[in-house]
């Protein structure tokens, strides 16, 4: 409980246009591209979440950090090459990531959760 209330200032540093999720020691931020947020304005709270956590002395992981770029079908071929930092540390670009549990892809499918899962179970079985 002191860790929430220790952290929860955090989301006083994210504008609007992009969101932060918090859950336990894990923060999750995304945004929708538009006109008032953009890929600095996501690196621009990243770079302030840095600064923070350098405050507080709370030591971030880079190195479990990722980037998941969803896009419409009809912008699928389009390639974001902005790279995200965490201070001197590039994010890696994804192609699906695990959230609690959940795998899914750049097309918000579960595709490769229900093949590891299928996969795990046949294990069992043999």
């Amino acid at each position: 409980m002191l860790f929430i209330v220790y952290v929860n200032d955090l989301c006083d540093l994210i504008p609007s246009g992009v969101t932060v999720k918090l859950f336990a020691d894990d923060a999750k931020l995304y945004s929708v591209f538009s006109d008032s947020s953009t890929p600095d304005c996501l690196q621009s709270c990243l770079t302030a979440i840095s600064d923070w956590s350098d405050h507080w002395q709370l030591k971030l992981s880079p190195i479990k950090c990722s980037v998941l770029h969803v896009f419409p079908a009809r912008r699928r071929n389009e390639c974001n090459s902005f790279v995200y930092h965490i201070g001197n540390t590039a994010l890696p670009s994804v192609d699906s990531v695990t959230d609690l549990g959940v795998t899914y892809d750049t097309k918000l499918m579960f595709r490769t959760h229900n093949d590891n899962v299928v996969l795990r179970q046949h294990c069992v079985l043999n």
